[in-house]
């Protein structure tokens, strides 16, 4: 049986000045609907990717034309044979899974209808660009996303057999555009740069549909997103409506829609909650940003192609809030009407 272990993602930060650059280095994990660099105690902040053409150090970093990616070794072959499989997949299923992967995060939410302006696309003529050695961190040169194989990183070391990966990313404190349109967005800051690596040791054993699984879950944290477990971030969960005696049904509902695609962290209705480990793992609440498991059960299968779930799609629209058409917003305004309706009866 495929074992479901950890992830995790960190970042990194590096406040530019004109003669000194001064690291903010965390290991910071956090609940579903979590983003990494909080306002303070607000749902505000998150470091993300610039809608606008940005350069940062002189390279082009930001969502303009589709965030680039590359993988080590500089091809999907040579960057498949540095992991051990059960079943060799073919070069051709390979590099689909790994765009598989990306596409995950850019499909449109079932439930609320928003889409994603999202788009990631191979640029195998940027060559990676890692720190090297053991212990994990980001370079933000290379690609804007790096894929690598590590058999020595922060959370495992040679020899381990782990199925398991790890993010970092770097990014400034700026304002940013959002995909919304907002311009100078003071929260947070662009991202600059972020390094994917998954476990490949020789004892780490993969089946093409996990490593997919795996791989999404980790790109998720490249583009800003954090872990779900309650244990790792108390008070972090941005949620609508949480209720410790019912975890099943308000962690599961769908949030998109009340998201302020305008000001995400102004979003009337939405509030950040202390959520259990063992509310996180209830059965149904399978969430692609979970560490431990990665969502993965009967109802969101390892070969699921569309893993997110209402908690991912609505951090996704937090981060990178798309404005709905004014058809959806004319259905929500039915929605409620007939809500109000049923109510008064």
């Amino acid at each position: 049986m495929q074992k479901v272990n950890r992830s995790s993602g960190r970042f990194q930060t590096s406040l530019l000045l004109a003669v000194a650059s001064i690291s903010l280095i965390s290991t910071q994990k956090a609940e579903a609907g979590s983003i990494f660099g909080y306002d303070g105690a607000t749902i505000g902040g998150g470091f993300r990717w610039d809608a606008a053409p940005r350069t940062i150090s002189g390279r082009e970093r930001s969502l303009d034309g589709g965030l680039r990616y590359s993988l080590q070794g500089g091809s999907f072959e040579a960057y498949r044979d540095l992991f051990t499989w059960n079943t060799v997949p073919t070069v051709p299923q390979f590099s689909a899974a790994v765009q598989q992967a990306f596409d995950a995060w850019t499909v449109v939410d079932p439930v609320s209808g928003l889409g994603s302006t999202l788009s990631f696309v191979s640029d195998f003529n940027t060559t990676v660009v890692g720190v090297g050695g053991s212990g994990g961190g980001v370079n933000p040169a290379g690609a804007e996303i790096d894929l690598f194989g590590d058999t020595d990183a922060g959370f495992w070391n040679p020899g381990n057999g782990s199925t398991q990966g790890e993010t970092y990313f770097d990014a400034i404190f700026d304002d940013v555009t959002l995909t919304s349109g907002t311009t100078n967005y003071p929260d947070g800051g662009p991202i600059s740069g972020a390094d994917i690596a998954i476990n490949s040791n020789p004892q780490a054993v993969y089946s093409l549909d996990f490593f997919r699984r795996l791989l999404s879950h980790e790109i998720g944290h490249a583009i800003g997103m954090a872990d779900v477990e309650g244990s790792i971030n108390p008070g972090a969960f941005i949620d609508d409506n949480y209720d410790s005696n019912d975890p099943l049904a308000t962690l599961t509902n769908s949030w998109a829609a009340m998201v302020d695609p305008l000001d995400p962290g102004a979003s009337i209705g939405l509030q950040r909650y202390n959520v259990s480990n063992a509310a996180i793992g209830t059965s149904g609440v399978n969430i692609l940003m979970e560490s431990f498991g990665l969502g993965i059960a009967a109802g969101n299968p390892v070969g699921n192609l569309t893993p997110l779930s209402n908690d991912d799609y609505g951090i996704r629209q937090f981060m990178y809030p798309v404005v709905p058409e004014p058809t959806s917003i004319m259905l929500i305004g039915v929605g409620a009407i007939a809500m109000m309706r049923r109510t008064r009866r």
